[in-house]
């Protein structure tokens, strides 16, 4: 299986978030290939589609499984998107796609290139490469929790569990 992240945008080298996201892209590849493909340089919104619709058909796989990050998506934890690849994993999975969006989001075309599985990092919005570092970090710790690596602490924050412990008595 393959990951491939599609941002509209280039991502600087001078970019406060560029080692972090080439980190964890380095990271995600010890589990499974990885591939960010971006524009030469960052494209307006009425070129999205045709962008999408370029990158897209260059994989050899017919609607390819595609998380869609946008605000109105599916809230999910770690744990449920460590869930969702491992489902994938099983049922054989070639390529999975990581979209984001540019300002105003992802197109409607890409409905028809894929299958759109929308999710939101969270309920607040975040700058395009603040969104991608999350993405890709919650990626790898999605990864690790498929591995049993003790990256992933999971639900043991000592004040969640006292709190939790006080109200199923």
């Amino acid at each position: 299986m393959r990951y491939i992240f599609i941002t509209p945008w280039k991502l600087p080298k001078n970019s406060l978030l560029y080692d972090f996201i080439q980190e964890f892209l380095g990271r995600i590849s010890k589990f499974t290939p990885v591939q960010h493909i971006s524009p030469p340089a960052t494209i307006h919104s009425n070129e999205l589609s045709a962008f999408y619709a370029k990158e897209i058909k260059k994989i050899s796989v017919e609607k390819p499984l595609c998380f869609a990050l946008d605000e109105n998506g599916d809230s999910v934890n770690s744990s449920e998107l460590s869930k969702s690849l491992e489902q994938c994993e099983l049922k054989g999975e070639k390529y999975i796609l990581f979209c984001l969006g540019g300002a105003y989001g992802l197109p409607e075309e890409l409905k028809a290139l894929v299958r759109v599985e929308l999710i939101s990092l969270s309920k607040m919005t975040f700058p395009h490469e603040m969104a991608f570092a999350v993405l890709v970090e919650q990626v790898y710790r999605a990864r690790c929790i498929l591995s049993n690596h003790p990256y992933h602490h999971g639900d043991k924050s000592p004040l969640a569990m006292s709190i939790k412990s006080q109200f199923k008595k």
